[in-house]
C-alpha cells in the first residue's frame, strides 16, 4: 500500500478529533462572550469580548495551550470596528512559546489608520534546513528524533519584534503606508536535554563560514518602510469580492554598527471573486519579496513581512503542509488559492456564525538565492563529487535552489461576528523533501 495512504488512513481520525477540539472551543467562545455582555444589547453598537481557550495542534510545533482575546469596539459600525486589541499566548509540546498583542483603529488619529504590534518568541528547537531550500536534502529522521538523540534542523533562538504601522487615505481606495520596526534576536547553538548539540546544520554553517562570527548570537535590527495599498474589498476579515494589493519598501540601515543592512521590496495582489453567489469565493494571492541591496545577516533573511512574522516559505501562513523556515532565499515569489464555501448560517447567543470549507493550493520558489556561491562551494569541497567539474555541480544546484514547492489541501473555519476567524487547515506537500504534511490551528484567513 502506498505510504500516503497510510498517512492519510491515521490523519482522518486525528483530524476528526482536532475539529472537536474547536466546536468545543467555539462553544466556550460564544459562553464566555454572553458572560461578557449579560444584556446582550451592546454587542453590535458597543464592546464584544470574544475570548478563545487555545487547545490544538500545529505539527512544526507540537501540540498546543494557550488563548486569544479578541475585543471589538464596533460604535454603530457593526460589523466594522472603532477599536481592536487582540491578545495571543500559545505554548507548545516542541518547546516553543509565542505571545502577540495587537491594536488596530481608523480612529485613534483622525483619517490614519494605526496598528501597534508586539512580539516575543522563544524557540530553543527553532527549524533551520539550510539556505535556499532543496539544494539541501531533508531527512526526517534526523528532525528532533528523541530516539536518536539527535536534533540536526535546529538551534536556539529568541526574538522580540515591536512595529507601529501608519496608514491614511490618498484617494477613496488608495492609501499611503508608513512603519517603523525594531527586531531583537539572541541566538545560540543547540543546548537541549537529549539531543547531540555537537551535529547541527547550524553548527556545520558556522564552522564553513557560511553563519559568520558576527551574526552568529543574533542582533538588532531597525526597520523604515514605506508604501501604498490598494483595496477595494467589501469587508477586510471576511471578503466576498474586490481587490487588495500593496507595494512596500523596507530599508534597514546599520543603526547597531553590526556590518548589516538592506533594501528589500514586497508586493502583493489580492483578489477576491464571489462565483455567482456570495457563499461561494475564489481568493488567490499572488506576493514577491526581494532583497534589492545590502548585505543583511542571515537572521533576517528569512522574515517576510505578514501580519505575524513569518520565516521563509513554508508553514501556516505560505506553504500550508510544507516544513516551516523550509525554503530560505534572497528574493521570494509564492502564490496561494482558495475555495472558499460557506456551508452553514447560524444564531447562537445572538452571534452571527458561518461555517466555511476552503480547499486550497499553494506555491513558492526563490528566484535569487541566499549566499549561494559560498554555499555551493563549501558543498562541493565537502561532498568530494571529482567526478563532477564545479561548473556542473553549481548549475545542479543552482535548478534546486529554484525548485517550484507546491502543497495543497482543505481549510475549516467558523466565522463569528464577521471579525473572529478561528481557522483549521490540513496540506500535504507534493514532494517529500518538504515533509510529510502540515495541520494548523491559527486564527483568521491566511490572506
Amino acid at each position: 500500500m502506498d505510504k500516503r495512504r497510510i498517512q492519510l488512513s491515521v490523519l482522518i481520525p486525528m483530524l476528526h478529533k482536532k475539529l472537536s477540539v474547536t466546536i468545543l472551543c467555539l462553544a466556550l467562545i460564544n459562553v464566555c462572550a454572553w458572560g461578557a455582555n449579560p444584556d446582550n444589547t451592546t454587542v453590535k453598537d458597543g464592546w464584544s469580548v470574544n475570548p478563545l481557550p487555545a487547545l490544538g495542534y500545529d505539527s512544526d510545533f507540537g501540540l498546543m495551550a494557550g488563548g486569544f482575546l479578541d475585543i471589538n469596539y464596533y460604535g454603530g459600525l457593526y460589523p466594522n470596528y472603532k477599536h481592536r486589541i487582540c491578545l495571543e499566548a500559545l505554548v507548545f509540546t516542541k518547546h516553543s512559546s509565542y505571545y502577540m498583542m495587537r491594536y488596530d483603529s481608523k480612529y485613534l488619529i483622525p483619517g490614519i489608520r494605526t496598528q501597534a504590534k508586539f512580539f516575543f518568541d522563544n524557540n530553543p528547537l527553532y527549524s533551520f534546513y539550510g539556505f535556499n531550500g532543496a539544494v539541501h536534502d531533508y531527512d526526517s529522521s534526523l528532525n528532533t528524533n528523541q530516539d536518536k538523540g539527535v536534533a540536526y534542523y535546529s538551534y536556539d533562538r529568541k526574538f522580540f519584534n515591536s512595529r507601529l504601522e501608519l496608514e491614511g487615505d490618498l484617494t477613496d481606495n488608495l492609501d499611503w503606508y508608513a512603519g517603523f520596526s525594531y527586531w531583537h534576536y539572541w541566538i545560540k547553538e543547540l543546548n537541549w536535554k537529549g539531543y547531540d548539540s555537537d551535529y547541527t546544520l547550524f553548527g556545520e554553517y558556522r564552522k564553513a563560514g557560511l553563519i559568520r562570527d558576527d551574526e552568529a548570537d543574533g542582533g538588532n535590527v531597525a526597520e523604515f518602510q514605506v508604501g501604498l495599498k490598494y483595496d477595494t474589498r467589501d469587508m477586510e476579515s471576511t471578503p466576498t469580492r474586490g481587490i487588495f494589493c500593496d507595494v512596500i519598501a523596507n530599508y534597514a540601515p546599520d543603526l547597531f554598527n553590526t556590518g548589516h543592512d538592506y533594501f528589500k521590496l514586497s508586493a502583493r495582489f489580492r483578489q477576491f471573486l464571489s462565483l455567482g453567489t456570495e457563499r461561494l469565493v475564489l481568493a488567490y494571492s499572488l506576493a514577491f519579496q526581494g532583497t534589492l541591496a545590502g548585505n543583511p545577516a542571515f537572521y533576517s533573511q528569512p522574515s517576510l513581512m505578514h501580519f505575524k512574522p513569518s520565516d521563509g516559505l513554508g508553514g501556516a501562513t505560505t506553504l500550508r503542509g510544507v516544513l516551516y523556515n523550509r525554503v530560505v532565499g534572497d528574493d521570494y515569489l509564492w502564490g496561494n488559492f482558495e475555495i472558499r464555501a460557506r456551508i452553514m448560517d447560524f444564531s447562537f447567543l445572538k452571534r452571527r456564525v458561518f461555517a466555511v470549507f476552503t480547499p486550497f493550493f499553494d506555491a513558492g520558489m526563490i528566484i535569487e538565492p541566499f549566499r549561494f556561491d559560498s554555499q555551493v562551494q563549501a558543498l562541493y569541497d565537502n561532498d568530494n563529487v571529482s567526478q563532477t567539474t564545479y561548473d556542473d555541480y553549481r548549475s545542479t544546484m543552482f535548478d534546486k535552489a529554484r525548485k517550484l514547492h507546491m502543497s495543497a489541501g482543505i481549510s475549516a473555519q467558523a466565522i463569528i461576528d464577521y471579525n473572529f476567524i478561528p481557522s483549521l487547515s490540513f496540506g500535504i506537500p507534493f514532494d517529500k523533501s518538504d515533509g510529510d504534511y502540515g495541520i494548523y490551528m491559527t486564527l483568521d484567513y491566511i490572506f
